[in-house]
């Protein structure tokens, strides 16, 4: 049985993810489609548009059979944390080939790449202190780091995920087929085009731009979600605790505490206070995944408290999906959950108060956490 696994953020879901869905799915040419897929906040440390039940929804409409959660603890986080989640939960519902896209467009390449970290742990790993005791990003240090090793560098987001993707199947040694898609637009590029890119559609959703051209299924997209809504909140949590307080919270490291109740008062939006606090040091995304740990108070210990992760929420599923975990259901080594109330985890904590946190601008949001119906609407008809 050949079961193809993506791992999907669909922030929204536009022409682009359908392409890539559907180019995997030739690739591969699979039995079962599993998407592992961010929940409520995505690896920018944002929250989604729309909410994960809908983001799956779409995805069983247009093609997945089952819809699997990355739990938050992995999801804001670094690439690295990231990439290790989503790979070890697909590898333990069973996929057999894995398709990613990237601007590189070349799996030969990040096979190279993975293979020579792997074989050269204590080198790579000394590159990579040497250059971020300079003062460079962990990306950036990342970076010169291969460049000394095997003169190669990635440095867009896609391909650094996807380098990510590889190097966990690779050091695991999974037995998992790899393959890569070349990306056909600009990650960050704001202009909407025939395939626009994510970062287009959010700003011309918020904008009430006409984006039906772009989009699957505007019904979806009738109430929007944005970081700003959180923004007093926020700022209420940094102006509350002190700074020994602050220093307690996941990724808030260095002294940049300090910094937060510094600017707090000086700034008027949440983008004004990321800019703000964005340095050299440190990256916009690690500055918004640094600021939504705040936002929900979780501890350094919490998080640390969280893992191992050894379950798998199902969000969505068809007739096919439901069909293949009645299969595995005795021989799967993780706890396959339907309901949260089924099984208890730390990180499954973490899930419920990240949806307590959006419940602040969505009070319907618990209520479909803890009444959510895995088995799609779609495939009763």
């Amino acid at each position: 049985m050949k079961i193809l696994g993506i791992i999907v953020e669909y922030n929204p879901f536009h022409t682009g993810h359908l392409y890539h869905l559907q180019k995997a799915k030739e690739m591969v040419k699979p039995d079962l489609t599993i998407a592992i897929m961010s929940g409520n906040y995505v690896q920018r440390g944002e929250v989604a548009i729309i909410d994960k039940f809908k983001r799956s929804e779409l995805a069983i409409k247009y093609g997945v059979d089952l819809v699997i959660e990355l739990p938050f603890a992995y999801v804001c986080q670094s690439a690295d944390y990231f990439c290790k989640g989503a790979i070890d939960l697909l590898y333990h519902i069973g996929i057999t080939d894995l398709v990613f896209g990237s601007e590189c467009g070349d799996i030969d390449t990040f096979k190279e790449i993975a293979y020579a970290i792997k074989n050269h742990p204590n080198e790579y790993d000394q590159y990579v202190k040497a250059a971020m005791k300079k003062g460079l990003r962990y990306p950036d240090a990342c970076n010169q780091a291969l460049s000394l090793l095997l003169n190669k560098s990635i440095k867009t987001p896609n391909d650094l995920l996807g380098l990510g993707y590889v190097k966990e199947v690779i050091e695991n040694d999974y037995p998992i087929t790899l393959h890569c898609i070349k990306r056909s637009n600009d990650y960050h590029d704001t202009t909407l085009t025939k395939i626009a890119s994510a970062t287009a559609l959010r700003k011309a959703l918020k904008e009430k731009q006409d984006v039906h051209d772009y989009l699957l299924d505007m019904s979806y997209y009738d109430s929007l979600y944005q970081q700003n809504d959180f923004f007093d909140y926020l700022k209420y949590q940094i102006i509350i605790q002190s700074p020994t307080q602050l220093k307690k919270i996941h990724l808030v490291d260095e002294g940049i505490e300090n910094l937060l109740k510094k600017v707090i008062f000086n700034v008027s939006s949440y983008e004004e206070l990321v800019n703000k606090l964005t340095s050299k040091r440190y990256t916009k995304t690690r500055i918004q995944r640094m600021l939504l740990h705040i936002l929900m108070n979780n501890t350094k210990e919490e998080i640390k408290d969280c893992f191992p992760i050894n379950y798998l929420h199902i969000l969505k599923m068809n007739q096919n999906g439901q069909n293949y975990l009645k299969t595995i259901k005795k021989t799967c080594d993780y706890h396959l959950i339907t309901t949260l109330s089924s099984y208890t985890h730390p990180a499954l904590d973490l899930e419920i108060k990240s949806s307590k946190l959006l419940s602040l601008i969505d009070n319907q949001i618990i209520k479909k956490e803890f009444q959510n119906i895995p088995v799609s609407e779609l495939s009763k008809r």
